[in-house]
């Protein structure tokens, strides 16, 4: 257990430390801010989209806070941006070249083409134009639901199975695991970035723009003081090179952060977003969780408290079917949560 206290105990020392905490603090604040004042257009705009499965939609932190009338949705197939959505009242454009004219000018398009076999090319377009229809109906009729694998493409993807288990969480009804769902910012996916590098090895590093926590999600049986939060880490394998044991201490890592964000004075803000209500409680629990295939199944860390001051972090675990997960769903699970359901293998 010390192991997993130190990689809390490290990663708070860098977040505390006098010549970074100030800053990110100020960065978080500045974020929420942007955010809150565009909630009403979010939801305003997102209420006219209908979810086109298998594509779906997120908005990332620049577009969140954006003075843009438009609100600006991230497309994707399989966790892979595709597409960039624009959204202003009645007028709903797609394009596959948002970087026209920059670093990154088609670059998109020549992903679409290398890794789901997709050549339409959109410029703006409308929403409902047949172009546009084209484009959706090719990666819903694509078989199989993969990215291809090439040279400059390698391994499987982690972003996919991130989004599989997303998608799962939140459905409503016939739910693989209960008691779950993701954060989201009206009901759109929402990455929550982190001011830190949590990498597989070594101790984390305060950098100002670190990564990104895989998924964050609520997890209990309801109410203010039934619910918690989760940070999970995913990965597409579970093998020697990198097991649960190594994982876990990513969660921690993130974990830590959320719970030091929810103590800082940027807390109120973040705590309405990650979609409470009422006063942040006294003491916080948040679960750090590795969600991967159930090849090797390491329960020696679950439960486990890490405490910070009158805070805590459990770890847990959410193991899942390879075999099922190849048929891009999540049919089963076991885990360590105690709000969740094994299900059924």
């Amino acid at each position: 257990m010390c192991e997993y206290e130190n990689v809390a105990k490290q990663t708070q020392g860098e977040l505390l430390d006098p010549a970074n905490y100030t800053a990110w603090v100020q960065i978080f604040q500045n974020r929420a801010d942007g955010i809150l004042k565009n909630l009403d257009k979010v939801k305003l705009n997102r209420s006219r989209l209908r979810m086109w499965k298998p594509l779906t939609f997120a908005i990332n932190i620049t577009n969140a806070q954006s003075n843009d009338d438009a609100i600006k949705l991230d497309v994707k197939y399989l966790g892979q941006n595709i597409a960039l959505l624009s959204v202003k009242e009645d007028e709903v454009t797609i394009t596959t070249n948002p970087h026209k004219g920059g670093k990154k000018d088609g670059v998109m398009e020549f992903n679409n083409k290398r890794d789901f076999d997709c050549e339409i090319l959109l410029d703006n377009v409308p929403w409902t134009s047949q172009k546009a229809r084209d484009f959706r109906k090719h990666f819903k009729d694509r078989q199989p639901a993969e990215r291809n694998k090439t040279d400059d493409n390698r391994g499987f993807d982690e972003k996919r199975v991130e989004t599989l288990l997303l998608s799962e969480f939140a459905k409503s009804t016939n739910k693989a695991l209960l008691n779950i769902k993701p954060v989201m910012l009206e009901g759109i996916f929402f990455p929550m970035p982190t001011p830190i590098s949590a990498s597989k090895k070594g101790d984390a590093r305060y950098v100002g723009n670190g990564g990104g926590i895989d998924i964050l999600a609520r997890t209990g049986t309801g109410g203010q003081y039934g619910t918690f939060l989760c940070v999970i880490e995913v990965k597409d394998e579970n093998n020697r090179k990198e097991p649960p044991a190594i994982v876990i201490k990513q969660a921690i890592k993130y974990a830590t952060f959320v719970r030091e964000l929810l103590r800082s004075d940027a807390r109120e803000s973040w705590w309405r977003l990650f979609g409470f209500g009422g006063a942040i409680p006294k003491k916080l629990l948040i679960h750090a969780i590795c969600a991967m295939p159930d090849d090797i199944i390491d329960m020696d860390f679950a439960g486990k408290i890490i405490e910070i001051e009158q805070d805590e972090i459990r770890l847990d675990y959410i193991y899942f079917k390879a075999q099922k997960e190849d048929k891009n769903i999540i049919e089963s699970v076991i885990t360590s949560l105690p709000y969740g359901r094994q299900s059924e293998a």
